[in-house]
């Protein structure tokens, strides 16, 4: 069983903070700079007192003192108290192995790597799709696979042997004067899109028709996620996969799949019927496909513009390009840094540059995605 203090450690305290807030605890900074929270009514309430930050000498002491009085309220054993609390600041992604791959409550290092690798893969897919309505990509979006990198590998749990990542959610804050609350975060729309796309992956299995995965894309998954899934399933000597999500309660339910939605792919036919409809995405934008020619006016990266050379991920360039069927319009396309450097370059010289990709309907701009064949003129 778990230490007392192991327990406290794995409780963050800003995490403590957001679940009490979250429970309906009311919250009181007081002059000593200590926090009150208290529950009930006024002449009968429970008590919970925090340190303003978790540097205070006895932040460990006081988050013992919270976990005993949470664990007593809610009438639950530590471990689930503690787990709900770090929950709070994430949403959850299981991933259950079957008992075929367990030998003695472990697996071999090699699926375990591969799982891990395919599941990070998969996720920046799945930012990516939420950043880009296309059916497939070339190169994932910086900001996605930035996203995919911050997740965490929780711990392993036993049962059928699984994996936890953990996929970080800020905090749900209305500020002064804000009548509605913010919108979701990237990372909390990114796994509401996995098990949207999961859904849809369900149905088109239960159907057998990839189609339902490609029709549903937009909101599902992508041809990349899909590929990633399929082999996540195909990872040696594991055959099939269970995935259960459960999302942080201070970003509610999503209404489209619920608070705690699970899915079990099996590879017999499973993983046939994802990379069907991959290769139909892929496919799919065919009729869209451009080249666009013409001079870069806006450049932009999220880097440190004084070190070009250390970028990563994809930045963004706006082409002035006289399309036959638009007119003069300016399209966005985001660019890997090689190619980005030598935007940089056109951009100052005044050159023309030629890229090929889809073209997308304008929003604010016209966007090219999957760009390919960047050349100098």
């Amino acid at each position: 069983m778990t230490s007392e203090p192991d327990d406290i450690e794995r409780v963050p305290l800003g995490s403590l903070k957001r679940y009490l807030a979250t429970a309906g605890w009311r919250r009181h900074a007081l002059r000593s700079g200590l926090e009150l929270f208290a529950l009930g009514p006024e002449d009968d309430e429970i008590e919970i007192i925090l340190p303003g930050t978790s540097h205070a000498r006895d932040a460990q002491v006081r988050i013992g003192q919270a976990l005993r009085t949470l664990t007593a309220l809610e009438d639950r054993d530590r471990t689930a108290v503690v787990a709900a609390i770090r929950a709070i600041s994430y949403d959850l992604i299981k991933s259950r192995l079957p008992d075929s791959v367990i030998r003695h409550d472990t697996i071999k290092l090699g699926t375990a790597e591969e799982f891990i690798r395919r599941m990070a893969r998969l996720l920046a897919a799945s930012a990516h799709a939420e950043l880009h309505a296309s059916a497939y990509f070339t190169c994932v979006d910086g900001v996605a696979q930035r996203y995919a990198e911050e997740c965490r590998f929780g711990h392993t749990f036993r049962g059928s042997f699984g994996f936890t990542v953990e996929s970080p959610v800020g905090p749900n804050t209305i500020m002064p004067g804000e009548a509605a609350p913010p919108a979701p975060p990237l990372e909390r729309r990114t796994v509401q899109r996995l098990a949207r796309g999961l859904r849809l992956i369900e149905g088109a299995i239960a159907h057998e028709d990839p189609s339902e995965i490609v029709r549903g894309y937009e909101v599902g998954l992508n041809a990349n996620a899909c590929e990633e899934l399929a082999a996540l399933v195909e990872v040696p000597h594991a055959g099939e996969v269970r995935l259960d999500i459960v999302f942080s309660p201070e970003w509610g339910v999503p209404e489209d799949v619920g608070a705690a939605p699970s899915f079990e792919i099996r590879h017999a036919l499973s993983a046939e019927i994802m990379r069907e409809a991959a290769k139909a995405l892929r496919h799919s934008d065919d009729e869209r496909r451009r080249t666009i020619v013409g001079l870069i006016r806006t450049l932009h990266s999220n880097e440190n513009p004084s070190d070009l050379f250390s970028i990563s991920g994809t930045q963004d360039v706006i082409v002035e390009w006289a399309s036959e069927e638009h007119g003069l319009i300016r399209v966005r396309v985001s660019l890997p840094p090689e190619e980005y450097l030598q935007a940089v370059d056109a951009h100052k010289t005044g050159r023309m540059v030629s890229i090929h990709g889809e073209l997308k309907p304008p929003g604010r701009f016209w966007r090219l995605e999957n760009p390919r064949d960047f050349t100098l003129l």
